[in-house]
């Protein structure tokens, strides 16, 4: 989809790239996950009462196995360092390797993303939408208002991530996956860390404590935050034009900016807009569309995914399109 708003006069000074930024962000993130990680395993030799703080702890560990999935996004649009060397070394291996992604594969398919957003020849959109068994989860506004939609959605969050792992689907709208030169060292060296990790688990008996508190949250949690975030980015809306495809949101809470869209990648149709601006620029590119009245007037800003006074769930109980979403459908009469 053509960009529909005229940039604004500053925008190669919200393109600049301070790598400094990603790497503190990336610091941030094994540092948040080696307390929680170290919490967990020491609740295993403590009362058995602090077993209770598993849930809490699969939450804060998820969260940040989703940021460094959004650092890795940032990796695939080149935003982490200017060296390609270091940005495809930071996103394969310091970011998608620990949550077993690759890179390389997430980049054909997410450039893909933004070339045909929302049409046929979108990967992710084709693998939410072609199959009417996946499709009904994607449909909004929600029909479904029984108690137990919710477990129904964490339990099909879980089995469709673990689907996506194995069918990356090709649709052709992006470059082959690189398999020389820096892409295919990286892709060496991750695979070589996921040896050395087995090695280190082995000898330091720690699959259990592996087991629980990477592995757990990740297939139990993240699968959840992901399926939220998706629906946060693209659906829930009404799909008539371009504003109606992708949304912004500026978060009234930070607890919720943390989990569900760590490291402002809230600012969605911001960064549709204009993929080459960096994480860490996105609101004040935002604040500065803002004085452009097209934008102000269009753009869908929502203030949280379940708080605020104009959160995404609310969106998914009354927002939605009048045609069906899998555009090869007539709709019906």
């Amino acid at each position: 989809m053509n960009n529909p708003i005229a940039p604004p006069e500053n925008l190669h000074a919200f393109q600049k790239l301070e790598p400094w930024r990603f790497t503190l962000a990336l610091m941030v993130d094994y540092a948040v996950l080696a307390a929680a990680l170290a919490a967990g395993a020491w609740t295993l030799s403590a009362s058995p009462w602090f077993w209770l703080s598993w849930p809490i702890l699969w939450l804060v560990i998820a969260s940040r196995q989703h940021a460094l999935l959004v650092l890795m996004h940032e990796a695939t649009h080149s935003l982490a360092y200017r060296q390609t060397w270091a940005n495809e070394l930071a996103g394969e291996v310091f970011c998608a390797g620990p949550v077993f992604y690759s890179l390389q594969k997430y980049r054909r398919n997410h450039l893909a993303h933004h070339k045909y957003m929302n049409e046929a020849r979108d990967p992710d959109w084709a693998r939410k939408l072609e199959a009417p068994d996946e499709r009904v989860w994607w449909e909004f506004p929600r029909k479904d208002n029984s108690i137990l939609y919710w477990p129904r959605f964490w339990l099909r969050s879980v089995v469709y991530q673990i689907k996506a792992y194995f069918e990356i689907k090709d649709n052709g709208g992006g470059p082959k996956p690189e398999t020389t030169g820096i892409a295919k060292r990286v892709t060496q060296i991750r695979l070589a860390s996921y040896v050395l990790l087995a090695i280190a688990l082995t000898w330091f008996g720690l699959w259990i404590e592996f087991l629980l508190f990477w592995i757990a949250p990740a297939l139990l949690v993240l699968t959840f935050m992901a399926r939220i975030r998706s629906i946060a980015e693209h659906f829930a809306l009404k799909h008539t034009d371009f504003f109606e495809e992708v949304r912004n949101i500026k978060y009234r809470y930070g607890i919720e900016h943390a989990i569900w869209t760590p490291h402002h990648l809230g600012m969605h149709l911001v960064h549709h807009l204009y993929a080459g601006v960096p994480f860490y620029r996105l609101d004040a590119l935002h604040d500065a569309l803002m004085e452009n009245p097209d934008y102000k007037e269009n753009a869908r800003l929502n203030d949280g995914i379940f708080l605020g006074r104009k959160p995404v769930a609310k969106d998914m109980g009354e927002r939605g399109p009048a045609h069906p979403l899998w555009r090869d459908e007539a709709p019906a009469a």
